[in-house]
């Protein structure tokens, strides 16, 4: 029985010994490649420094594995791809099954996928010719591209100098368009901005003169202008010969802008305009600058200090002038009325004088005058011995004013006179101011005198200066005129009349 147990140890000891002969350790490893800014970290593996591993295990063992974890070293960037990895448990992790013997190699790429941060910093709304915008970017790497949107479209591509954007917008129509800036990174992840509506202008603002002269004879000439728009800065103005170019300097609307014209010839008043976003407008208005009289003669009529017999007198007159001439006639100083080359009077008894003034478009003057005396008509060989001497009647006198304004004033006012038998006479307007028309008339008959009476230059002026100020005031001023008139038939009564009546602005 002893024998018996001796040998069953030595057989155990035996099978022992040969069993531990027989389990061998073996080895197995990591090598851990990665790319980009980014570490992986797992058993004995701390890569950026540390990036291979060798592991050992008893070959009756299974083969162990190795969980890394792969994670980002700077701000936005993490692991996106790996390659090699026995499995991918969860985001950032990275499972290797090691084999004996064998090194297994792991990759990982790091990349940035933090977008760029980008807005619109400032910008000029409305637009013209181009729209500029102030732009701020950043990024955790760096922005390598901005590019700028209109409509949803690229106009505008940059690759440096972000900080501001500047495109054309010529072809660009008129209206309300949307801008928006976007950012790319080098990985090309990008930013957009906020979006902002920016119209875009194209229409210079409206500018016009304010009954500009077509010809002076002064030293000085002068104009204003005037504008519809409200958005009109830097007002230019300048008074140039024709043909050539003056630098043009700062003036103000409604306001009379004024210079020197030292030469006769054709000159031009010029306005320039400019809107908030470049738009420009230029206006110009030709103008005559003559000192020269008109040439006038009388061609028909007595000549100066001849006696004539009573009745009609008569004279014709020629008049040249290079521009549009006015002629107005007066007979023994009485007020003048306007004529067209002839004039003819029935004169009583006695010394009477004519003149007739011949005025240029430019003011310039040139009159021409006559004397004439009437010489007493023969006794009559078989007179009335119970002459008529009853007619004490004054004539009917009316007037009516027709719908006139400031404008059509300016160049004559018009009247209708009405007298109920032969009459002649004055009619004189007056207003506030020193504002003033007079003309004398005629009826050889019943009838209505239609009359125009033309302001001086002077008054011109006046009614110019209140229609600029009406265009600044919301409920513009009518002027108040009252016209009279005082007209005499051949007995010498004279008849009365006046009207009060307004001009429209």
């Amino acid at each position: 029985m002893k024998k018996i147990l001796i040998i069953a140890l030595a057989l155990t000891g035996f099978l022992l010994a040969t069993s531990s002969a027989q389990a061998l350790v073996v080895d197995g490893g990591i090598k851990v490649t990665t790319y980009g800014m980014g570490k992986v970290t797992g058993d004995g593996i701390d890569c950026g420094s540390d990036c291979v591993e060798t592991y050992s295990w008893n070959d009756e063992q299974s083969a162990p594995s190795v969980l890394l974890s792969a994670a980002g070293t700077a701000e936005g960037w993490v692991a996106t791809s790996y390659s090699g990895c026995s499995s991918l448990p969860q985001n950032g992790k990275c499972l290797m099954n090691l084999e004996a013997g064998k090194v297994k190699n792991v990759t990982i790429y790091f990349f940035d996928v933090q977008p760029p941060t980008v807005r619109i910093s400032g910008y000029g709304n409305p637009a013209g010719e181009s729209i500029h915008l102030d732009i701020e970017s950043s990024d955790n790497v760096a922005v390598k591209k901005i590019e700028v949107l209109l409509d949803g479209e690229v106009v505008l591509t940059k690759t440096s100098d972000f900080s501001h954007a500047e495109f054309d917008t010529t072809q660009v129509p008129e209206g309300d368009h949307v801008v928006q800036v976007r950012a790319t990174d080098g990985n090309r992840n990008t930013g957009e901005s906020l979006s902002y509506t920016i119209t875009v202008d194209h229409t210079a603002p409206d500018v016009h003169f304010v009954d500009p002269v077509d010809a002076t004879n002064g030293e000085t000439a002068s104009f204003a202008f005037a504008s519809t728009e409200p958005d009109y800065i830097s007002p230019r103005c300048g008074i140039q010969m024709q043909g050539q170019e003056e630098e043009l300097t700062s003036c103000e609307i409604d306001e009379i802008y004024e210079e020197e014209v030292p030469t006769e010839g054709t000159w031009e008043f010029v306005v320039e305009v400019e809107d908030l976003v470049g738009n420009i407008r230029r206006i110009s208005h030709p103008f005559v600058v003559d000192r020269t009289a008109p040439e006038a003669e009388f061609t028909s009529g007595p000549e100066d200090g001849a006696e004539v017999a009573p009745g009609e007198v008569g004279y014709a007159w020629s008049a040249a002038d290079d521009l549009p001439v006015t002629q107005l006639c007066s007979w023994d100083e009485e007020d003048a009325v306007s004529c067209d080359g002839s004039d003819a009077f029935v004169l009583s008894p006695g010394s009477h004088s004519f003149k007739v003034v011949i005025t240029d478009a430019a003011g310039n003057e040139t009159t021409l005058t006559r004397s004439v005396t009437v010489s007493q008509p023969a006794p009559d060989p078989d007179p009335d011995p119970d002459p008529d001497s009853s007619d004490r009647t004054a004539p009917v006198v009316k007037m009516v004013a027709p719908k006139q304004t400031l404008r059509s004033a300016r160049k004559a006012l018009r009247l209708r006179v009405r007298c109920n038998e032969a009459c002649s006479g004055k009619v004189v307007v007056k207003g506030a101011g020193g504002i003033r028309f007079s003309g004398r008339m005629v009826l050889t008959g019943a009838g209505v005198a239609k009359l125009k009476l033309k302001p001086t230059a002077k008054v011109r002026r006046k009614l110019n200066l209140i229609s600029i100020r009406n265009r600044s005031h919301v409920v513009p001023r009518r002027v108040k005129l009252i016209a009279t008139a005082s007209l005499s038939d051949a007995a010498g009564n004279t008849g009365r009349a006046s009207l009060r009546f307004r001009l429209g602005a």
